[in-house]
């Protein structure tokens, strides 16, 4: 039976030695496709990867702008308020200045005017009170005599 055994062990020898060559290139074949496979996928996900920090530098330079940008306009707004506020004062004190003096003149007036008044008021009473003294303590003589030299010294005057 030994012989048998060899016999069966040199079929089997050549029988793996004949399925080999094919089986070893499809084997080899199948890892060299997978490796290929997975080489060309890592190289997608480093591409990939580059791309994405590449992104992400650009996002960033652009939100750095847009602060820097942000930052800019909130400066010149902030200007251009104390600008503004600066003007609606001096336009509000100069508003209220024109408006203190419009008061005082008109205050200025109505004293003139009630001055006038009074000083009428006084001159009207001088001249009713003078009259009712005239007329009780002068006689027509002595009246026509003041009133002729009343109109003598006002000519005088005029002349």
């Amino acid at each position: 039976m030994h012989a048998e055994e060899l016999v069966l062990l040199v079929a089997l020898v050549i029988l793996v030695a004949a399925l080999w060559r094919p089986a070893s290139r499809f084997v080899t074949g199948a890892l060299d496709a997978r490796a290929e496979r997975i080489r060309r996928e890592l190289d997608d996900a480093q591409r990939l990867h580059e791309e994405a920090k590449a992104m992400l530098a650009r996002y960033q330079r652009q939100l750095h702008e847009g602060q820097k940008l942000a930052a800019e306009i909130l400066e010149r707004a902030n200007a251009e308020r104390a600008r503004i506020e600066t003007r609606m004062k001096q336009e509000f004190e100069a508003t209220v200045r024109r408006r203190t003096q419009q008061a005082m003149d008109r205050i200025a007036q109505e004293e003139q005017r009630a001055l006038a008044e009074v000083r009428a008021r006084a001159a009207e009473l001088t001249i009713r009170t003078t009259r009712q003294l005239v007329a009780d303590r002068l006689d027509a003589d002595s009246a026509r005599k003041l009133l002729d030299g009343a109109i003598a010294e006002v000519g005088a005057k005029l002349n």
